[in-house]
């Protein structure tokens, strides 16, 4: 009996030992997880964070041997890279790439504009302004890339936007002349799939058109929701001529909209530039307003949300960014800003932002493309003479990149 019960007493004390042992791993585990990966609260400026790998290195730059005009990912899977004269596809998430350029087909050493449009990874547009011949060229293809019809749009100086809401139906807007702060546009509709185009909207600068857009401001982007209802943004570089224009006809007549700016950021000394609403569905849509400071070089950014297809609009707290970035979002909820220092990400529709330090050089020509909640690529040209392009890729989400050399 008596050796039963030491028995028992050192199993007993063997077994607290083990539980505190394993309290102290796993508190100590979530100060270091809870250190490196935080979610951060966006009412103030984000603190520096640990990187989440610890990495002290830098990724070992790739200099490409091509110019990057422009790179297309599709899907995960689907891509494509646009340089002076040549189409690359990838069918593979980027590691192998294939020719695919139409036949007398030519970018040209300046492109004047390059916008797409893919509804899915088969149908897509892809259209390319040519100042020096005054027309687009729009290149469609069914079968995902591997072959492409051909068209011009004559008379065209520079292409601006362009968007597709199914197979048929899609707008294209042109750049067609213009002074300083002043532009003149041009709208195209197809109800084709891009085989006709008919001018539907110009805003000429000599006379005053009911329903057209104004002569004044820069005209950017152009995102519509349905067959009908769509939107353009207007930026006159004045505190009460940075609006949306929106047309309720299919693009024939704009008028403009009110923003919905908060009371406290109407107050700041700041000019305000803001983006073009981007629509996940008939009823959901995210656009954003930056602020930026006089004296600074920080931004204030704020996110509106719509659940009810544009009619009202949500604001988030702001959040501070230091230096040149880029936004975009993928659903309603998430969505990343990539600054020249950091990578901030949000999960729920920036209510709050995590800040992730890169291994990458993130100082140049940069521009970024999210594919879905782990992928993203980022293009970077140097600042240098030699303007070298170098193209990084994501799978997890920002916290590591690796660097893709293009071999033709």
């Amino acid at each position: 009996m008596d050796r039963r019960r030491k028995h028992m007493v050192r199993w007993k004390l063997v077994s607290i030992i083990v539980l505190v042992g394993l309290t102290l791993f796993v508190l100590l585990n979530f100060d270091t997880r809870y250190k490196d990966k935080q979610n951060l609260s966006i009412e103030t400026e984000v603190p520096a964070t640990k990187k989440i790998n610890d990495k002290t290195d830098t990724v070992k730059e790739v200099k490409q041997s091509l110019a990057i005009k422009c790179i297309v990912m599709v899907d995960e899977r689907l891509g494509f890279i646009f340089e002076e004269n040549d189409i690359l596809r990838t069918i593979d998430g980027g590691k192998t790439w294939s020719e695919v350029t139409p036949a007398k087909y030519s970018i040209g050493k300046l492109p004047d504009g390059i916008v797409y449009d893919f509804i899915n990874c088969n149908l897509g547009w892809i259209v390319i302004g040519n100042t020096d011949e005054l027309k687009a060229i729009i290149l469609k293809t069914a079968d995902g890339g591997q072959t492409w019809d051909v068209k011009e749009l004559n008379g065209i100086r520079n292409v601006a936007a362009l968007d597709f809401i199914d197979q048929n139906n899609g707008w294209l807007m042109a750049n067609t002349d213009g002074a300083l702060g002043s532009e003149v546009v041009e709208i195209f509709y197809t109800k084709d799939g891009g085989d006709n185009w008919i001018k539907i909207m110009t805003n000429e600068p000599d006379k005053e058109t009911l329903g057209a857009l104004p002569f004044a401001g820069h005209k950017y982007g152009i995102s519509f929701r349905d067959i009908k209802t769509g939107w353009i943004v207007v930026d006159c570089s004045g505190a009460d001529e940075r609006m949306f224009y929106i047309t309720r006809d299919g693009g024939y007549t704009w008028h403009a909209e009110e923003l919905p700016i908060p009371k406290e950021m109407e107050l700041l000394n700041a000019d305000l530039h803001i983006s073009l609403p981007k629509f996940f569905s008939d009823k959901e849509g995210v656009f954003w307003g930056v602020f930026l400071e006089d004296t600074k070089d920080k931004s204030k950014i704020v996110f509106f949300q719509t659940k009810d297809g544009g009619a009202t609009w949500k604001s988030s707290i702001p959040i501070t960014v230091s230096g040149k970035f880029m936004i975009d979002f993928i659903n309603l909820q998430e969505g990343w800003i990539i600054s020249d220092q950091y990578i901030y990400k949000t999960k729920n529709g920036a209510r709050h932002w995590e800040q992730i330090t890169t291994d990458i050089n993130l100082k140049g020509n940069v521009k970024f493309t999210l594919v879905n909640s782990n992928i993203g690529w980022i293009t970077r040209q140097d600042t240098s003479k030699s303007g070298t392009w170098h193209l990084y890729k994501t799978n997890d989400s920002g916290y590591t990149w690796s660097e893709i050399e293009i071999k033709k």
